[in-house]
Formats: structure tokens, C-alpha cells, sequence
């Protein structure tokens, strides 16, 4: 009898042990399923050292290759992305100066990070990411009339993505990734869209292999 004998005295007699334990139970199971199965998490963002870029007086081109991971349960959608380039080892009167920092705007993304004749390429769309799954893409990214040629990097680069949905109801950009982008060891035409490095020694090596 007296496991049904109140918990906080006469004045609280309806809580009893068995009340507590079933409201406790209660708890804890909307906790776990809210934390399983309904719970938004934040998004993540990775990316490599390969990437294709070409610069031009019309226009810079890079495809970047990025990984989004989505740990929490709840699906995410990815509305769009910028690529923010800034820094440069330019002086106060370099075209750097004047022309960074700047976004670049997500036109389009590709099967891979070399390009072929417009081969799997498609216009950008929102693309959604599942709970505790990863999606891959490689996202090119341009800028039309750039007022400088990036030729004395590196660059200081920042993927930011638009995640939704959003808490209240605001549009908030986040910075995802930030990797350093070394234009200072770009090799061969610039102004053609094929595969560039930003690890040094990866450029060495291949420096090396193929004279």
C-alpha cells in the first residue's frame, strides 16, 4: 500500500509513484521520438582539394566539389549557395583591392569535377538532403565581368548555403566550409575550364610526374 501513498503530501495526493513513473515515461518517450525521428539538425559541409576554375576578362568559372551531410533525422533542403572569394596578396592598388571580397552566384552543377561539353550539367535547382544521409554535387559557381584576374592568390574561399527550413521564419545564410583557393598554383591555360589543386604538395608531385 504504500508505493500509492502520495509523493508531496496530502495536498498533492494524486501524485503518486505510479503517476510519476508513467509521466515520466511519457517523457521520455515523446523525447526519443522527437530526437529519432523529428529533430532538425544543421547542416554539413566538406570539400576536397580538386576543384576545375578558369578565368577569363568575360568571366570566372569555378566547379567545386562539395559533400552536404545532414546528421539529424528531419530531411533539409538546400536552396542555394554562394561562394564568397576574398583576401589576395595584392597591394592596396591591386585589382584585388577593389574587387573583393565577392559572391559568387550557383549557376549550375555537374557530374564530376571535369566538365564534358555540358555532359550531366544542370541548372540550379534546390535539392533536398535525407536525415543522416549525404548528397554529393559539384557546384559551379560564375562571375560575370570580373574587375580582377586572380593572379595573386591565395584566396581566402567560403561556401555559404541557404538551408530551409528556417526557425521563425527567417532567411538566414550560414558559412558551411571554408578552404584556401591557391589561383598561385594554377599550371597551363587559364582561361581553360580543367582540374586545378589548392594543396601544394599534390602540385609538386604532379610538377614532378609531368615536368
Amino acid at each position: 500500500m504504500d508505493a500509492a501513498l502520495p509523493l508531496l503530501g496530502a495536498t498533492n495526493a494524486w501524485i503518486t509513484p505510479p503517476v510519476a513513473i508513467s509521466v515520466t515515461a511519457l517523457i521520455f518517450t515523446l523525447a526519443s521520438f522527437w530526437w529519432m525521428q523529428v529533430r532538425r539538425g544543421r547542416l554539413r559541409v566538406e570539400t576536397g582539394h580538386v576543384f576545375s576554375g578558369a578565368i577569363t576578362s568575360n568571366k570566372i568559372v569555378l566547379d567545386i566539389p562539395l559533400v552536404f551531410h545532414n546528421p539529424a533525422p528531419a530531411c533539409l533542403v538546400v536552396a542555394d549557395i554562394k561562394l564568397r572569394l576574398s583576401g589576395g596578396a595584392g597591394g592596396e592598388n591591386s585589382a584585388d583591392h577593389k574587387a573583393l571580397p565577392k559572391r559568387m552566384f550557383w549557376i549550375a552543377f555537374h557530374g564530376s569535377v571535369y566538365p564534358e561539353s555540358d555532359k550531366h550539367r544542370q541548372y540550379a535547382m534546390p535539392f533536398a538532403v535525407e536525415g543522416r544521409k549525404s548528397v554529393e554535387r559539384v557546384i559551379e559557381f560564375q562571375w560575370d565581368t570580373p574587375e580582377t584576374q586572380l593572379r595573386d592568390g591565395p584566396y581566402s574561399a567560403s561556401v555559404e548555403v541557404l538551408v530551409l527550413p528556417q526557425r521563425w521564419g527567417r532567411r538566414r545564410w550560414r558559412t558551411m566550409c571554408a578552404f584556401p583557393l591557391r589561383t598561385d598554383l594554377w599550371s597551363g591555360s587559364r582561361n581553360a575550364l580543367i582540374p586545378r589543386t589548392n594543396d601544394p604538395e599534390f602540385y609538386e608531385a604532379i610538377k614532378d610526374v609531368t615536368g
